[in-house]
């Protein structure tokens, strides 16, 4: 059952299990959801795909930092895959260490020493996500139509996710991708013919077809172009909502990278998106460092990617 509870994602090192549990129950006693690993995965389920689920479905995640945190790849990661989804990250700082630069620049709550600014913590949480409720969508209020097309796309999303599997899609898989629509029509809104179209550059455009239908579900429309030369071409002569890109090429391995730059160039707003084979830790980073707002090889974070740093107009705004 849906609430309208601030979720929030406990980010931290394993040697800092004490401090985060003692987060966790000052934060569920403010009526704040937690998500936190020990807690919310079960014995045999796959470490990666319950983090990546945990981290999309919370509003906010909380960054514990200390030497320990700063020096785990898993809370990097965590940290990084938040950021490419468009998350809100607080940090907490527990001792004085080195930050990453991406982190550095935001706001952190100083619970160093004896310090425990837990009502300011408990606010800043609350307000996060009462902005984020305004305006958001419920299933009960979509019309007959729109849930047509969520079945629709979530059919679609499904079996982009299950086709590396060699498997067709279950009833979870469906339901779990519905969801997933739902929650994406939250940040858009009703988006217009003017703002919705998408650049998806791939020299095989046929290996995403179940990804452009489900995104064509939400409203978006798509100009495909096979290489580079043919992207730029497009982009100088249309506007578009965000671009999206494979890596290799016909014409170089980084192929992505060179178009990255190139419109980097020309435009430093538009969001740039890298759907790959690759979604290692240091490949996310990278393809951040590098002016992308994010890389995945996941149909369902590449769904949340686009839908979170789109700049779309609303039937409602001018």
């Amino acid at each position: 059952m849906e609430t309208d509870q601030p979720k929030v994602f406990i980010s931290y090192s394993s040697l800092d299990e004490d401090f985060a549990e003692l987060v966790k129950m000052k934060l569920e006693g403010a009526g704040i959801e937690v998500w936190k690993d020990t807690c919310q995965i079960s014995p045999g389920e796959e470490w990666r795909s319950e983090i990546d689920a945990g981290l999309l479905n919370c509003d906010s995640i909380l960054v514990l930092l200390n030497r320990n945190s700063t020096n785990s790849t898993y809370v990097t990661y965590e940290w990084a895959f938040a950021l490419g989804s468009g998350k809100d990250i607080i940090p907490i700082l527990l001792e004085d260490c080195e930050i990453h630069s991406r982190i550095r620049v935001l706001q952190y709550f100083d619970f160093k020493g004896q310090k425990r600014p837990w009502d300011k913590l408990i606010i800043r949480v609350k307000d996060f996500n009462s902005k984020k409720s305004k305006g958001k969508i419920k299933v009960g209020q979509l019309t007959v139509g729109e849930l047509e097309k969520i079945l629709s796309g979530s059919k679609s999303l499904a079996m982009a996710k299950t086709k590396n599997e060699g498997r067709s899609p279950n009833e979870g898989d469906i339901a779990e991708a519905a969801n997933q629509l739902v929650n994406a029509r939250n940040y858009l809104g009703n988006i217009t013919d003017k703002t919705s179209t998408i650049l998806w550059v791939d020299d095989r455009p046929n290996n995403n077809i179940y990804e452009r239908e489900a995104f064509e579900h939400l409203g978006f429309k798509f100009d495909l172009a096979l290489s580079t030369q043919e992207a730029l071409k497009l982009l100088s002569k249309n506007k578009y909502a965000a671009i999206i890109s494979d890596m290799g090429r016909v014409e170089g391995p980084k192929e992505g990278y060179a178009l990255l730059k190139e419109v980097r160039q020309r435009d430093k707003q538009i969001p740039f998106f890298i759907y790959a084979g690759s979604n290692t830790l240091e490949h996310k980073i990278e393809a951040q460092e590098r002016g992308a707002q994010g890389s995945t090889n996941r149909p369902s974070e590449l769904i949340d990617l686009v839908t979170t740093h789109v700049q779309v107009k609303t039937n409602d705004t001018e």
